[in-house]
């Protein structure tokens, strides 16, 4: 009973703070020695158990502001520490200051705190930023939250403080040290005044010491009591193109790996000088500069624009992960072997093991070169037989502790040529191949800016993941379409963009609302186009009209494609358990996307966050509640015995609807069995007596951008690839890499 009240009370007087809390946020209160404001101490004390607590379903009338002897001692009290720790014997109602409190909060901690999760910091504030919930402290050690007053703090102070979870929750002093800004970029020093950029912002300030007039650079700034003391410029540097990073590590051409800070700045030196980030440096295809020093990078430079020639695409294994357990490669040439410092020269035809070279490493690089302009690499098996075709360019294979990775570092013009025919038939018209290169081009170059595969020193891979690269080797007319059309993108206002495409439609594209995408505006140039002959669209969004529509027959671009209709018969009945599955998957990718309703003791349903689809019962029931303008399910609605899910994304709910499909049949009359994905969401849901579905469907894909087939179709119809390029985006332009 004796705790349980004594718990009460603790929380009476933190709900107590809280309401001092918020006079005090609304306040302009400044940083004070001599007392320390209840708010403050509510702060502190919000580690451990106390930080779940609800403190605003507590009231009272408390009207104290600042920490005193009285409440100190309710506190050690209710803390359960008060024969532990004994302050000091002055007037009951004096106010603490800072230095005690200090001292009795650090036993506290030593107590309580078993896990250590308050820590101390120190750092120089540079900036405070009003926010919806309190203060953003931008300081030389990053950016801190806090619910202290922002009239708290000064800038070009430093201050020690007490940090929970990366929050700064209370200030224990001022600091007078020697602080430092490090790794900023000096962009003038000049009559005693100092402009530098730093943390994504640009500052000037005074010196406070006499400095000679310095050139441009890479600095640590030195800070002591609110001046400026010292301005010291980091000199050693390293010329190269950056192959790959992660958070702890660079790779440099012709240099290898080196550690850095997990947020290394990185300045663009041309032009207008600013602050860029890591993902900036274009990998391969940018000469920057990385000044060092304490063996590790510590900003890097861009002094001119990436000039794009090549591509790094990670090979899968044969089992599609990213990792292999060994690699034996050979070429048709002689090539140059680069691993660590180790080079030499090695005949046409030389199998080569990355075991012999990265045995027991886990951060090694072996680097293969032919030595002929085309010659070609082969991935083979132990006995030395090709498994791959040939792949110009580099191959480079990487040690990690999960296995071996292997990247082809490729023209990014013949990368392209491999791409062209293992995405469409070389067979097609030349326009329809001409198109594919633009959009593969520009679709290419969009990931080689973003490099999302950089960990392995790679902008993609060559799987249906990216674009599926040298899977069917690069014939002539895939290379007269790709230099037929060399170095065009497609553009959209001004920017290159993601040229989606996919196999067939159904006589209509549609728009990146199949996606369920919260911003439209970056997909503009993604239209509903229709493929039909007589160019006569209609609004589909109705069950009815799409119905009619699908099991019609018509004359389109591809119409003449088996995909372009199929029929289906499905049951779901017995499916609940592997739909949930799908269901719960797809939920933890993007939760936004499925959305799940569970029904009361009422039958009432409501939404629900739920990770699990226990309780609902039997699938008993799926239709369409919403479609697009061009035939697309945009909702597909599954009820069950005791809920109800909503399913938004085609590719959702192409897997949903696949899980219980048996035979398919096509356009050309021919069949499949063993479906679990639908070919596209463009179709219709009849449920039938006896329980089971008919879908009723054409098209294949994602049904967004171009459609191959359809492409081809129009070039046979004697549009060239500009105008087919025009058919499919809106407001786009055909411009150049330049």
């Amino acid at each position: 009973m004796k705790r349980k009240l004594g718990f009460l009370v603790l929380l009476l007087l933190v709900c107590v703070c809280l309401l001092v809390w918020r006079q005090w946020g609304e306040g302009t209160q400044n940083y004070s020695e001599k007392s320390v404001p209840l708010a403050e101490v509510c702060e502190e004390l919000s580690f451990g158990i106390y930080r779940e607590t609800d403190w605003e379903t507590l009231l009272t009338s408390y009207r104290g502001e600042y920490l005193t002897r009285e409440i100190l001692s309710q506190i050690l009290t209710t803390l359960g520490v008060a024969e532990y720790i004994k302050p000091s014997a002055e007037e009951k109602g004096g106010l603490i200051g800072r230095a005690e409190w200090n001292e009795i909060y650090r036993q506290i901690l030593d107590l309580l705190d078993t896990e250590r999760t308050v820590v101390t910091e120190k750092f120089l504030v540079l900036d405070r930023i009003a926010a919806e919930e309190g203060t953003i402290l931008v300081t030389n050690r990053g950016d801190y939250t806090t619910a202290l007053p922002q009239s708290y703090f000064s800038a070009w102070q430093g201050y020690e403080v007490y940090c929970l979870d990366g929050r700064c929750i209370g200030i224990a002093g001022v600091n007078g040290e020697e602080l430092t800004v490090s790794n900023a970029y000096l962009t003038s020093c000049a009559d005693g005044e100092v402009q530098f950029l730093y943390g994504g912002a640009s500052y000037c300030k005074q010196m406070g010491a006499t400095q000679d007039p310095v050139e441009a650079g890479v600095c640590d700034i030195v800070v002591k009591e609110g001046e400026i003391c010292a301005l010291r410029m980091k000199q050693d540097r390293i010329e190269g193109k950056l192959l790959s990073y992660d958070d702890a590590v660079i790779e440099i051409e012709g240099y290898g790996k080196i550690s850095h800070p997990k947020h290394v700045p990185v300045y663009q030196t041309y032009g207008e000088v600013q602050e860029k980030s890591l993902t900036d440096v274009v990998l391969g295809n940018m000469q920057v500069t990385y000044v060092t020093g304490e063996q590790q990078v510590c900003a890097i430079l861009i002094g001119q624009p990436a000039d794009i020639q090549n591509i790094r695409v990670l090979l899968l294994a044969e089992d599609g992960m990213n990792y292999r357990s060994e690699v034996y490669v050979k070429s048709d040439a002689g090539v140059k072997v680069r691993c660590g410092e180790k080079e030499e020269v090695l005949a046409a035809g030389t199998l080569i093991s990355a075991g012999t070279y990265l045995a027991g490493q886990t951060d090694g690089t072996l680097v293969v070169r032919p030595e002929q302009e085309n010659g070609v690499i082969f991935l083979c098996d132990a006995a030395g037989n090709a498994v791959s075709n040939g792949y110009p360019g580099a191959i480079e294979v990487r040690s990690y502790a999960e296995g071996y990775t292997v990247v082809n570092d490729v023209p990014f013009e013949t990368y392209l040529c491999a791409v062209v025919p293992s995405e469409m038939p070389s067979s097609y018209a030349p326009e329809a191949l001409k198109a594919q290169a633009v959009c593969a081009r520009s679709y290419a170059y969009i990931q080689l800016l973003r490099a999302d595969l950089a960990e392995y020193g790679a902008h993609i891979n060559d799987s249906t993941s990216y674009q599926v690269y040298n899977k069917t080797a690069a014939t002539e007319a895939a290379k007269q379409a790709v230099y037929g059309t060399a170095g065009k993108l497609l553009l959209y206002e001004g920017k290159p963009v993601e040229a989606y495409y996919f196999s067939t439609s159904m006589g209509y594209t549609d728009t990146a609302e199949v996606w369920n995408v919260a911003d439209m505006s970056p997909y503009g140039y993604l239209k509903s186009a229709c493929l039909n002959r007589d160019g006569a669209g209609v609004d589909l969004s109705d069950e009815e009209t799409f119905r009619s529509y699908i099991r019609q027959k018509a004359e389109g671009y591809d119409s003449d494609v088996k995909y372009y209709r199929w029929f289906a018969t499905a049951d779901y009945r017995e499916k609940t358990q592997e739909i949930n599955q799908i269901l719960l998957a797809r939920k933890a990718a993007v939760p936004g996307n499925i959305r799940c309703f569970a029904a009361g003791e009422d039958a009432e349903e409501t939404e629900v966050t739920a990770q699990t689809l226990e309780g609902y019962g039997r699938l008993v029931g799926i239709s369409v509640q919403e479609r697009s303008r061009a035939g697309a399910i945009l909702t597909l609605a599954l009820q069950y015995e005791k809920g109800s899910v909503l399913v938004k994304n085609e590719y959702n709910i192409r897997k949903v609807l696949g899980a219980g499909v048996g035979k398919m049949v096509y356009a050309d009359s021919t069949e499949s069995t063993g479906v679990t994905m639908l070919p596209s969401a463009f179709c219709s849901i009849a449920v039938q007596e006896d329980g089971t579905a008919v879908l009723s469907g054409g098209g294949y894909g994602h049904g967004l951008g171009m459609s191959q087939n359809g492409a081809n179709g129009m070039a046979k119809a004697g549009m060239n690839y500009e105008e087919i390029l025009q058919y499919f985006y809106q407001n786009i332009t055909i411009g150049s890499i330049e």
